[in-house]
């Protein structure tokens, strides 16, 4: 049972006024006035009678004086009975309002917008709070003019400027923001309100540790429900494209929707023109994968969109993405005494190769940067200087084949693949054994196999493999992500697959010669090596998120014999100059925060367009699934959040409210009330009472 309080308990030494009609009642010598009867034996009944009903009145109207007397105290000194909040000091305020303007609270609720319905919240919960208070106003794009207190007249000035945007931010993110601001005022009252939608997959409070001395409140608006088709994401089947060849690029489409939708059209957009356009249908509350083929003529800079209608969510309908294709693809061959001739027969004629030889002590260390494959062919011993440069190749996204020499020092080359959490190795084996097994789901081996339905492969027991007459066992790390490419007879790996950073490592068994195995010679070694050229092409995203990445990895890129790069949107309309930097020869944007549309963004430096950079929406509020009341209370207790209150849609305005949960339920009204009742029934008594 929650008891009441009175936030003006001094006005309770009032009560001392009861008194009063106390030592009147009690010293009242009232003098009666004599009147002389000829004979009083007939009025002695009357009279006796008539004085206790006066006596009865009398002591009724003192009660009622004494009860106005402290039903007037108590009213001034202003009774509440505190909610679970608890209450207020008397020191200032400060508030932080939080509106939610992402692309979902453009849907309508009840009472038109949520947008519209937000801001106007925003008003009355400002307008709830005492005109002395300070409020802080923030939005999901985190805009460093709204990172400070103003008054209650600069807020409404900012309100009007707050509009709908493509950023989105989870609820940890924000709390943690309100709470930067909040912390400037230690002293004071902190309050922060959230006007949300609340979708479930932004509702996130991990690592959020809450402030017992803020009273949280989110304000839950309700939206209509509506029905969503979304375009979740794209991308290549292949990394590296080549001119003339039929590119596939899958594109991923969500149903929000608890009805089948069919025959939806999609329609895809290369440099200006339709290359394709197909149709599709898909299930109720399900997501479906579409395939879309279009050929590529020229080498360069290619980007383009795919996209569907659907009504009235829109902003997930189209993908940008971008591409490039480059004219050759630089592969440098690092040798000791020998680059032997299979690398050479292979790369060299090709024009879509830059092949290169070098040996490994004439290695200029600039050039390995240049590079999208290197291979490191027989060095006996793997030097520190070598293994720091090609270390930082790999893990700045470039791809590493590693050949042993037939006496490698394998002290060197383990501490080397250490330093990369890879496979090492052990004692050379001369024992005479075939391959057995290509893994030909990896990319490497995909699309050069036929794979059948089922899973099963072309590869039979009957196929002609390679021998290995002399090798290392390859001994891999505690971790399991390392992939065997192709495998021995005794299931030993000849040649795996690894990852470090953002580049790949390869790693065959035994020497590049037919002493060592029959792999240089056999019909596999041309197009395993083709592959895994064509997969070192830089992977560079070919899209990105509108808000969501501080910086952007461009390669190698520099602008050249410009001080700077410069961004623009396909119209012109949008210009700007985002910072840059470089680390370990790769060079990264950021200040992005200038781009708020989705499209695909030409990266300039003077003239030159460099590189096409493709920014899409946030998808994660493509779903209309909403946090009820009662889930966002259990989400808060979770996170070890007291003080916390959820106010939803109410027919009472929301600043009341809020004032009711600050301040209690205010009782100085019925105590008003009351002493004006106890005043009218002492009149009664006295008047109406024989």
């Amino acid at each position: 049972m929650e008891l009441m309080l009175f936030a003006n308990s001094v006005m309770l030494w009032g009560l001392i006024a009861i008194s009063v009609p106390i030592i009147i009642h009690l010293f009242n010598l009232q003098r009666y006035k004599k009147v002389y009867f000829t004979n009083v034996r007939f009025l002695q009944q009357l009279q006796q009678q008539s004085r206790r009903q006066s006596v009865l009145r009398h002591w009724l109207a003192l009660l009622f004086r004494i009860l106005a007397i402290a039903a007037l105290v108590f009213a001034f000194a202003r009774p509440f009975v505190p909610t679970s909040l608890g209450t207020f000091s008397d020191t200032e305020g400060v508030a932080s309002i939080v509106i939610d303007n992402s692309f979902s609270i453009e849907a309508e609720g009840r009472n038109g917008f949520l947008f519209d319905e937000a801001v106007e919240k925003a008003r009355e919960i400002k307008s709830s709070h005492s005109r002395s208070d300070r409020f802080n106003l923030l939005t999901n794009d985190f805009m460093g003019i709204h990172h400070r207190l103003v008054s209650a007249d600069e807020f409404d000035a900012l309100l009007e400027d707050v509009a709908v945007s493509p950023a989105v931010k989870n609820l940890r993110d924000v709390l943690n923001r309100q709470y930067d601001v909040l912390n400037r005022e230690p002293d004071a009252n902190k309050s922060l309100y959230i006007i949300s939608d609340f979708q479930r997959n932004v509702a996130i409070f991990e690592g959020f540790e809450p402030d017992t001395n803020v009273r949280h409140f989110m304000i839950h608006l309700e939206p209509e429900r509506y029905t969503n088709l979304s375009i979740d994401t794209c991308w290549l089947e292949t990394p590296a494209q080549q001119p003339g060849q039929v590119v596939q690029l899958h594109v991923s489409v969500s149903n929000h929707d608890s009805s089948p939708r069919e025959n939806i059209p999609v329609r895809l957009v290369i440099n200006g023109t339709q290359r394709a356009l197909t149709s599709f249908n898909i299930n109720p509350e399900s997501s479906a994968t579409e395939t879309l083929a279009f050929s590529i003529r020229e080498i360069g800079l290619h980007h383009g969109f795919v996209e569907l209608n659907d009504y009235p969510v829109t902003f997930d309908d189209r993908m940008y993405f971008s591409f490039r294709v480059l004219p050759s693809i630089n592969v440098m061959n690092i040798f000791d005494q020998n680059p032997g001739p299979y690398l050479r027969a292979l790369f060299m004629p090709d024009s879509l190769f830059r092949y290169s030889e070098t040996n490994y002590r004439q290695l200029n260390y600039a050039d390995v940067y240049q590079q999208q494959l290197i291979i490191l062919n027989g060095i006996r011993n793997i030097s520190s200087g070598l293994a720091t440069e090609l270390g930082r190749f790999v893990e700045n996204g470039g791809s590493l084949f590693v050949i042993p020499h037939a006496q490698a020092d394998q002290h060197s080359y383990n501490a080397w693949f250490r330093t990369m959490n890879t496979v090492t190795l052990s004692g050379p084996d001369t024992t005479r054994i075939s391959m057995d097994d290509l893994n030909l789901l990896h990319p490497l081996f995909r699309e050069v196999f036929e794979i059948q339905p089922g899973g099963q492969t072309s590869l039979g027991p009957e196929t002609d493999l390679p021998w290995v007459n002399a090798r290392y066992r390859l001994t891999f790390p505690p971790r399991k992500d390392v992939q065997t490419l192709i495998s021995l007879r005794n299931a030993e790996p000849f040649m795996i697959a690894d990852h470090h950073g953002e580049g790949h490592i390869y790693l065959m068994a035994s020497a590049l010669n037919v002493q060592a195995s029959t792999f240089p010679v056999h019909a596999i070694f041309v197009p395993t090596l083709y592959r895994m050229a064509l997969l070192s092409t830089p992977r560079q995203s070919i899209y990105h998120i509108v808000g969501s990445e501080e910086s952007v990895n461009i390669g190698n890129l520099s602008p050249g014999g410009e001080p700077v790069f410069q961004l623009s949107d396909a119209n012109g309309q949008l210009k700007f100059i985002p910072g840059y930097r470089t680390v370990n020869y790769s060079t990264y944007l950021y200040a992005l925060d200038a781009i708020k549309t989705a499209g695909n963004y030409h990266l300039t430096a003077g003239r030159d367009t460099l590189l096409v950079l493709s920014f899409n929406y946030d998808r994660r509020e493509s779903a209309p699934d909403y946090l009820s009341v009662q889930e966002l209370y259990d989400m808060a207790e979770m996170a070890g959040i007291t003080n916390f209150a959820v106010i939803s849609e109410s027919e009472r305005p929301i600043g009341q409210v809020i004032s009711e949960l600050t301040h209690g339920k205010q009782l100085w009204k019925y105590f008003i009330i009351a002493a004006l009742v106890f005043l009218l029934a002492e009149i009664v008594a006295l008047r109406f009472l024989p």
